[in-house]
């Protein structure tokens, strides 16, 4: 039988890991963490009345990592610390959303660029990320190296 170490409290390491990067490499841009993309689901607060709209999209709407918003494009950032595979999909709905945003309209004339943030580049996504315009980008800070090796004893 195996026992398994308990780790300690769950820490929020994916948005630490965006903000660094963000902040490091767009000091100056608006930059909004977490934005929930696409309209309101309208639809199912009509078929379903009485429902708390705002709690249902927070677990139903498709949230971004960061989006920065430059004076020449709209960056969509993902960070996927462990599993970018992931990400690859996340993004492709993201860009797909990105122009039915309320938040994002006064921007949606501006080139979308869209970053997949991860510790080590991922060979085996390369292809796929280049057919849908996806760009990857490593960052690997000392603090993610610790996290790697707690995890992935």
């Amino acid at each position: 039988m195996t026992i398994r170490r308990l780790r300690g409290p769950y820490t929020l390491r994916d948005k630490r890991y965006v903000a660094e990067w963000v902040i490091a490499n767009y000091p100056h841009a608006q930059v909004i963490y977490n934005l929930r993309l696409g309209p309101p689901p309208t639809e199912i607060a009509a078929k379903y009345p009485g429902l708390d709209l705002d709690r249902f999209a927070r677990v139903w709407k498709k949230t971004c990592d960061a989006v920065v918003i430059t004076g020449d494009e709209v960056i969509l950032i993902e960070g996927e610390l462990r599993r970018p595979l992931l990400a690859l999909g996340e993004l492709l709905i993201y860009r797909s959303l990105l122009h039915l945003t309320p938040e994002l309209m006064p921007y949606r004339n501006m080139p979308v660029r869209t970053i997949l943030l991860c510790p080590l580049e991922d060979p085996t996504l390369t292809v796929a990320l280049r057919e849908h315009k996806i760009e990857q980008i490593a960052y690997r800070p000392p603090w993610v190296a610790e996290y790697h090796k707690e995890v992935m004893r």
